[in-house]
């Protein structure tokens, strides 16, 4: 099983001018990555600041994560006051990843910085945001890879293994997108919608150095998101995401439940299923604590590339969490002095 990725992370940098980053990140729970999906999300909840992560193990086995296909994303936002109208609000946030493949950890990692601007409709809002990344590209442990002259040859060097060890490359990449928040039902059901535009610069990526390689094509990303308030213990939460880039396209439909477990504690039981058409379906479960929300997804590979996109043969895990906090302005109120008359 370990001749596969390393053949594969070998056949992505022989040409060293392959796409590396052919497949975007993508993750079974965007509700911990958010400002991925969409800049324009940036600032989208109740709060002061928000953190969150997530970690995804694409080749995790039943005995816990295995680091060979691993992509761990962390991002805070944060909410200012500033705006050109009463009741709108600006938001800024930045990211940071780390995507690595095979045993030697071929891909990328970098930081993105978000911003957006609220504007206030009717209990609601609408929501425009943009993004900059700064991305680089590298394998980690060039020494494990093993060519073909090597093999051949049993010699321990090739022309092609002394450019991967020393190819580097990088690029910058720009995203834009709308988000509208909403309402329904006299403010008891809660809806969310949006559509994101990513590589708006189609910036050329490769490993050979800056401005190499193949150039990539934009990416939409459009999402939906229905908080529905069956009662009051059970609130159902339907999603659709459908992202699209050139040829290729992916569908994804979930369904969560979020069960009131304890309303002073502010504890809610969280799971649900769903499923990414035609190639995984996806199994969810976690619980909000107050300001804090955890959630661990499994993810197993159905049809004929079960086998290539599960080396370890059990599927992908993720753990996500967030925190949402808020900052209160302590009242300071001027002394008065009562003099009572005597």
């Amino acid at each position: 099983m370990k001749m596969f990725p390393r053949f594969y992370g070998m056949l992505l940098a022989a040409g060293l001018s392959a796409p590396l980053c052919a497949q975007d990140l993508h993750f079974a729970q965007f509700e911990f990555a958010p400002v991925l999906l969409n800049p324009g999300q940036t600032g989208n909840f109740q709060g002061t600041y928000r953190l969150s992560g997530i970690y995804r193990d694409q080749a995790a086995s039943p005995s816990g994560f295995t680091g060979d296909f691993k992509t761990p994303y962390l991002t805070i936002d944060v909410n200012f006051g500033f705006a050109f109208r009463k009741k709108d609000w600006t938001s800024l946030g930045i990211g940071f990843f780390d995507d690595r493949s095979g045993e030697i950890q071929l891909g990328r990692g970098g930081f993105m910085a978000s911003g957006a601007y609220h504007f206030a409709l009717g209990g609601g809002d609408l929501a425009l945001g943009v993004q900059y990344g700064s991305i680089s590209l590298d394998t980690k442990n060039p020494e494990k890879a093993k060519f073909y002259d090597q093999l051949a040859t049993g010699s321990s060097s090739s022309p092609d293994l002394m450019k991967l060890q020393q190819g580097k490359g990088s690029y910058n990449d720009l995203s834009a997108g709308l988000v509208l928040s909403k309402p329904l039902a006299a403010k008891m059901h809660q809806l969310r919608i949006g559509v994101g535009v990513n590589h708006l610069n189609k910036p050329a990526v490769g490993i050979q150095g800056t401005g190499s390689g193949t150039k990539l094509g934009m990416l939409i990303n459009a999402h939906a998101h229905l908080r529905y308030h069956l009662n009051e213990k059970l609130d159902l939460v339907p999603g659709f995401y459908f992202r699209t880039m050139e040829d290729n396209r992916e569908t994804i439909g979930q369904c969560m439940a979020s069960y009131l477990f304890d309303i002073e504690k502010k504890i809610r039981l969280n799971a649900g299923l769903g499923m990414r058409f035609g190639d995984a379906l996806q199994f969810m479960a976690g619980m909000d604590y107050g300001k804090i929300k955890a959630q661990i997804a499994y993810e197993q590979t159905i049809g004929d590339l079960s086998d290539a996109k599960d080396p370890s043969g059990f599927g992908a895990l993720e753990i996500g969490f967030s925190y949402t906090g808020a900052i209160t302005k302590k009242p300071n109120p001027k002394p008065k002095v009562f003099c009572p008359r005597f």
